[in-house]
């Protein structure tokens, strides 16, 4: 690692892991406007755009683990670098291919490489920032500025230019990761250990890092923390699927929905914040409650049609949905060694990205029996309900020390 300053980590070894977070996190936020925008003037049924955004999340609930094993052994840079390649060449082929089983085909795929991207950056927060959670504060504030900033620009590409330009915005945030990646510091790009073994044994899953990744089920932190994470996803499933259709159904331009997705950006200033309030206050008691919140924010937004509620809605979500994933990247890479940062992120996304299968599949159901707005109450009080449930699960649940 680099040499420490007096005021801490040097800004050139931050600012690349900085730059990941930006463009990896952010990407499914520009996927929210561009694809449902599109779906929608295919004049897609509810229920298959549940199905598709479902699909999205079917290869990282498979492969992430072995994305993260791969990353602790090929090096966490290398493993993005294909990923950023992916996301910059895809998005071209939704224009071209407007049928309902390319687009599920290549949501396969895109999906798989956004979620490796974000599984690297969370896993550059323990290889490159030690896991401390002042540094992952600031790296989760770059998640949110990308929020802020890329949904309006996808946006208002789309309503300008038509799919191909919200199609564009999307590649042009994969060359952001890429050049981000390439600036990252040379212990990123090379494997943490020796490698001793060839690319194709390196690269092809093993059910061994599958078995050591779910043993870490047995540390009663992680495996609660991974439970609030999937909990946390029923706000997210909510958003990614459905947020941009009800929007749409109630007259407002691309520009205007992308402008209501960026305030959770504009709000993640609160990330900033968090290692200052986990010093003193009970994690856990944050977490849970910065959840709930979360979730509440998105699943009542049927209750208004103006564009001010619905901001400060998508704000207030903005906030506590930053301080949750703060606690939760900071609470796995404290509790695991430095070898199985990579697994133990994968993992995380795994838990995710089945949530992520399952609630827009669900919503999507509910759309279409019961209407789109219950189904925004419904999924959000279940969640909300199961999260209470698992406050009790904490009482008793040591946190690891802050560095």
């Amino acid at each position: 690692m680099a040499t420490e300053q007096a005021g801490g980590m040097p800004l050139r070894t931050q600012l690349p892991v900085y730059g990941t977070a930006f463009f990896s996190n952010s990407i499914p936020d520009l996927v929210l406007v561009v694809m449902q925008l599109w779906l929608i003037k295919l004049n897609t049924p509810l229920f298959v755009i549940g199905l598709v955004f479902g699909a999205r999340n079917v290869g990282p609930m498979l492969l992430a683990i072995h994305g993260g094993s791969m990353m602790d052994r090929l090096g966490t840079g290398r493993v993005m670098i294909f990923s950023a390649a992916t996301m910059i060449v895809i998005p071209f082929v939704y224009p071209i291919a407007p049928w309902i089983v390319a687009i599920v085909f290549l949501q396969l795929i895109s999906g798989m490489a956004d979620s490796v991207g974000w599984v690297g950056t969370q896993t550059l927060t323990g290889q490159v920032l030690r896991g401390n959670p002042t540094y992952t504060g600031r790296l989760v504030f770059a998640t949110r500025v990308g929020t802020f900033v890329g949904p309006p620009i996808a946006g208002a590409c789309w309503d300008l230019f038509g799919p191909w330009g919200g199609f564009i915005s999307l590649s042009l945030w994969g060359v952001g990761l890429m050049v981000s990646v390439l600036a990252l510091p040379v212990k990123a790009l090379t494997p943490p250990t020796a490698p001793g073994q060839g690319l194709r044994r390196a690269i092809t899953p093993r059910l061994g890092d599958y078995v050591a990744a779910l043993r870490l089920f047995a540390l009663p932190l992680i495996a609660v923390v991974l439970f609030i994470s999937v909990l946390r996803q029923f706000g997210s499933g909510m958003q990614s699927s459905f947020y941009a259709v009800y929007l749409d159904g109630i007259g407002l331009s691309g520009t205007l929905i992308g402008l209501l997705v960026s305030a959770t950006g504009l709000t993640g200033v609160a990330a900033l914040a968090t290692g200052w309030l986990v010093r003193r206050m009970k994690e856990f008691n944050l977490l849970i409650w910065s959840t709930i919140i979360s979730i509440a924010a998105i699943a009542i937004v049927p209750f208004f049609t103006d564009f001010i509620p619905l901001f400060i809605a998508s704000s207030l979500r903005g906030a506590t949905l930053a301080m949750s994933v703060v606690i939760i990247v900071s609470l796995i890479a404290r509790t695991v060694g430095p070898e199985e940062q990579g697994r133990a992120m994968g993992l995380r996304t795994t838990c995710n990205q089945t949530a992520n299968v399952v609630i827009p599949v669900l919503m999507g159901g509910l759309a279409h029996l019961v209407g789109l707005e219950t189904a925004f109450y419904s999924v959000g009080a279940m969640g909300i309900i199961l999260l209470l449930i698992s406050a009790l699960w904490t009482r008793h649940i040591e946190t690891p020390p802050l560095s």
